[in-house]
């Protein structure tokens, strides 16, 4: 048996980040990844002729003010941003407008949204917390009068957590989040421009995680699938490979909650903490989804360095989510070639209904190439598909802030939990770092006495 400080159970950016937070303090970690890759979710492929795909949040959501920036940060390490985000573009009535366009508000509405940006910009973290609980709906009752700047506000609620519908979104993320774009956005009539990428893509932030990680000490094994965690009160944690088991007085699952309960046991866990197990249970399929195409064309589809969406698609009732990713980052691209990621967020349960998915898709198709005249007669590739568990935990109203999973149970020494299922605010990628962080400063507090707890019990 190996054994170890921490043992880590993923390698995706709440995994590398717990890791290299804890193995630069000293501690001896291992991570164990089930893929031949870091990145979990979030991964760049590269395919023939010079073009590099993402999976995961394409978007990082204040660029180099983010959580993903302030880990790697942590961690040692700067990377390469691309440009900036420089506006909306809304899909009505068959043409693309500019959000201010698109909006088209009266003198007395521009006051009325600078009134509710004011308000969000001075919140402070309780009212924030109280707002957990309450729909973007109800939120939008209370707050917003005129039915344009009502629209506005869901569909920025849509792309910030790939939900549906407001009743399902959580007021205080839409708060938390719009908050720190206001704070730091230096357009006060675009509160967006600090959302980036990496130059690269998302590679090259996992890889600098990693080689952080790997340049302190610790150990990453990929192509290692951890089996089962076996939890052991007032001992070592094991998690159980296929070859080798790994001890050690601290284990995080840095793994969605889906793949968490493949490893650990809930009928175990249920004598320990029941009504967290229960819940565990209940929040299996509370995520976000989305269909749709990755696309590379020959020439752009569109030349501004927007963010095109629509609240809902005509005839399909789904929202509209597309990023021309090469127009922020000509690296992934050949020179004057497109990729573009267009895609219909829906419920998982529409995404793996495969009648469902297999018309939307069909319909989604017909509906870009009028949207795009060009789009056909300049496509090289084509991928369609969908995915599941695109967000983590959905960010719905009872499932954020302090209602959130906690990185850690009180009941179950040692064991810890880290990624965007769990404690932690922010868009996509976001999310999973402040968690890894939070996880990290909570094992630092706590292992002292955790170790000599298990030391002095082995003792006896």
């Amino acid at each position: 048996m190996n054994h170890y400080d921490a043992v880590i159970i993923g390698a995706g950016i709440a995994g590398l980040g717990v890791a290299g937070l804890l193995q630069g303090r000293g501690l001896k970690t291992v991570v164990l990844e089930k893929s031949k890759t870091p990145g979990g979710r979030s991964k760049t492929y590269e395919l023939p002729g010079g073009w590099k795909v993402d999976t995961g949040t394409h978007c990082v959501d204040l660029g180099k003010y983010s959580a993903c920036a302030t880990l790697l940060r942590k961690l040692g390490k700067e990377i390469a941003w691309s440009r900036n985000l420089e506006g909306f573009m809304f899909y009505d009535g068959g043409t693309w407008k500019p959000m201010t366009e698109y909006l088209a508000l009266s003198p007395k509405e521009i006051r009325k949204l600078a009134e509710m940006e004011n308000w969000i910009r001075q919140t402070g973290d309780e009212e924030i917390d109280a707002l957990d609980n309450v729909s973007l709906t109800k939120f939008i009752e209370e707050k917003v009068s005129s039915p344009r700047i009502a629209e506005f506000v869901k569909t920025v609620g849509m792309v910030q957590t790939t939900l549906t519908e407001a009743d399902i979104i959580s007021a205080g993320e839409f708060v938390a989040i719009y908050r720190d774009s206001l704070r730091l956005s230096s357009r006060n009539n675009f509160p967006f421009d600090n959302v980036r990428m990496p130059v690269g893509g998302i590679a090259t932030m996992i890889g600098a995680m990693a080689e952080a990680y790997t340049e302190w000490g610790g150990a990453l094994l990929p192509g290692t699938p951890v089996r089962r965690v076996n939890v052991k009160l007032g001992g070592l944690m094991e998690a159980v490979t296929d070859n080798e088991t790994f001890r050690a007085p601290v284990a995080v699952i840095a793994a969605p909650i889906w793949h968490m309960l493949k490893v650990l046991s809930m009928e175990e866990m249920s004598g320990f903490v029941p009504e967290w197990t229960v819940r565990m249970r209940g929040f299996e399929r509370e995520t976000s989804a989305s269909m749709g195409f990755t696309i590379g064309t020959k020439a752009p589809l569109f030349t501004s360095p927007c963010y095109l969406s629509a609240r809902r698609l005509p005839d399909m009732d789904l929202p509209l989510q597309i990023l021309g990713h090469s127009l922020f980052d000509d690296t992934i691209a050949p020179p004057g070639h497109m990729v573009a990621f267009m895609g219909a967020c829906c419920t998982p349960a529409q995404a793996i209904d495969k009648d469902f998915r297999e018309k939307t898709l069909a319909a989604f198709w017909e509906l870009l190439k009028k949207m795009f005249p060009s789009m056909e007669a300049d496509l090289l590739w084509k991928h369609d598909g969908f995915y599941v568990g695109i967000d983590g935990l959905s960010r719905s109203p009872g499932m954020t802030g302090r209602y959130r999973p906690p990185v850690y149970l009180p009941e179950v020494p040692g064991l810890y939990f880290a990624g965007d299922c769990y404690t932690g605010r922010g868009v996509g990628m976001n999310a999973a770092a402040n968690s890894a962080m939070i996880c990290a400063d909570t094992i630092l507090k706590q292992f002292n006495t955790t170790t000599k707890t298990i030391r002095k019990e082995e003792s006896q």
